[in-house]
């Protein structure tokens, strides 16, 4: 594979993990502040919150893991492009 499809499908992968991470952050935070704070939020049921906050908590990792892999290959790829592929020396082009 090219590193432009590696750096086009790493995008693709990172816009998609960036909806999941939103989504499942969103949960986990609306989740986590009546695990913090129960005194503000005694109408919710503690067993039922802790129970989302933890069952979410390994999806939101494993999304968030993929969007800091693909984040990483996008940030090195055009560093590697211009390493690897590094353009020919207009002095030596034959006679």
């Amino acid at each position: 594979m090219s590193l432009n499809k590696l750096f086009i499908y790493s995008r693709k992968l990172h816009r998609w993990s960036l909806l999941f991470v939103v989504v499942l952050g969103l949960i986990q935070m609306t989740t986590g502040l009546p695990m913090r704070y129960p005194i503000f939020f005694s109408f919710l049921d503690r067993g039922s919150v802790r129970l989302l906050h933890f069952q979410t908590a390994t999806y939101f990792s494993i999304a968030f893991g993929i969007q800091m892999l693909t984040g990483i290959i996008m940030y090195l790829t055009p560093w590697m492009l211009k390493t690897f592929h590094k353009p020919q020396n207009p002095t030596s082009l034959p006679n």
